[in-house]
């Protein structure tokens, strides 16, 4: 839950920006597929980082590791 909120969150920041500052898989994605296409990708990146993490235990580095892993997932 914690990590689909913050993919999310990232998702809408980027949505908020303004063409050239946008991410390109946001953009792209936003642009063919509408807004089922961002509840897709924000399911698709919580898979991924969960699966990528499955067993770790969080030792107050949770919040970087997802902004790092959002960052590069939506090459911003």
């Amino acid at each position: 839950m914690e990590t689909h909120y913050e993919v999310t969150s990232a998702i809408t920041k980027q949505l908020l920006k303004d063409g050239s500052e946008q991410s390109a898989v946001v953009r792209e994605r936003y642009r063919t597929q509408g807004t089922g296409g961002m509840y897709e990708l924000a399911e698709e990146l919580t898979d991924a980082f969960e699966w990528a993490n499955q067993g770790r235990v969080w030792d107050g580095d949770y919040f970087d590791t997802i902004d790092a892993f959002t960052a590069l997932s939506l090459k911003t």
